[in-house]
């Protein structure tokens, strides 16, 4: 197995995270024709029975690489299904079931559901002891128009106009800064972290998690506070809704880009008061997805043996 990434400030993480597998670096400045005979020169050198790419130009750079080889190219749905990136692979993982309605009848390559999972061990910890006099919400995401955190902001203060020991943090960094700053002005029960590589102090200190988002694809840090037994005030985006449909414990459910309703959602999560939530954690088990992604592999490999030589 080899995994191809492109040159940037991630590579060190991608060479220690994959750990066994050969990890090779397109070059940054490697861009159309050239990153194909980059590509093409390292594909030389392992001959894969699959391809799987994911984003932007990865999924035109597998499909052409698929065409080259002759071998099935797998391509993940991580937004909303592209044409010009997803509809010349041979097989497409959907993350959630919403985004099969967006794939057109005229895509004839095979399909697969495979929710997200998280990276770390699934095992819950005990419940700790998450008494506090002040009731602090988080949110992690980009402060991005799509993440809803002026909405959030505007809901947080509408909520509790007057309770000091109420706070709100957003951890994240994006091109809506300027306007949080200004809408927050001189509210100190609110702070925004920027951008932060570990949130598990955040999650530990938090009485609950808000995902203020306008459209959701799935929603990994929603999985994270899972894990971390926060309760969750959440929009009734794409993804969220679909996963958490049958958890015993449902989210405080608000309307998107409603800041009316998440106002009211934030006051019932705060009304129940520090309450943690043993949530059911063994849809998103990695071994789990991982074995639903070799099934997909699986399929294409057995279609292989079966063409004429």
């Amino acid at each position: 197995m080899a995994i191809l990434v492109r040159q940037s400030s991630h590579t060190q993480h991608w060479r220690q995270a994959a750990e066994g597998v050969a990890v090779l670096v397109l070059p940054w400045w490697a861009v159309g024709p050239v990153a194909k005979w980059v590509a093409h020169h390292y594909a030389k050198g392992f001959a894969p029975d699959i391809l799987h790419s994911h984003l932007g130009r990865a999924h035109k750079l597998g499909t052409w690489l698929g065409q080259w080889l002759k071998r099935p190219h797998v391509g993940t749905m991580h937004l909303r299904f592209k044409p010009k990136e997803h509809l010349n692979c041979d097989g497409l993982i959907a993350i959630a079931q919403w985004q099969l309605a967006e794939i057109p009848k005229s895509y004839t390559g095979q399909v697969a559901v495979i929710w997200n999972w998280l990276q770390h061990n699934t095992q819950k910890p005990p419940l700790p002891n998450n008494a506090s006099s002040t009731f602090t919400f988080g949110s992690v995401g980009r402060l991005h128009p799509q993440k809803g955190m002026t909405t959030l902001v505007a809901a947080f203060q509408q909520a509790f106009p007057n309770n000091p020991n109420v706070r709100l943090e957003i951890v994240g960094e994006g091109q809506e800064r300027v306007a949080l700053e200004a809408l927050i002005a001189d509210d100190s029960r609110i702070t925004l972290h920027g951008y932060q590589t570990q949130l598990q102090p955040f999650y530990a200190r938090w009485q609950a998690y808000v995902s203020a988002a306008k459209h959701e694809p799935f929603g990994l840090t929603i999985l994270e506070a899972m894990a971390a037994n926060l309760p969750l005030v959440c929009t009734r985006t794409e993804g969220p809704t679909e996963f958490l449909a049958t958890q015993p414990t449902q989210p405080f459910w608000a309307e998107k880009e409603n800041v009316e309703s998440l106002s009211q959602a934030l006051q019932a999560c705060h009304a129940q008061g520090p309450k943690l939530v043993r949530w059911d954690m063994t849809p998103f088990d990695p071994a789990r997805a991982l074995a639903q992604i070799e099934n997909l592999y699986q399929h294409f490999i057995n279609l292989s043996k079966k063409e004429p030589a």
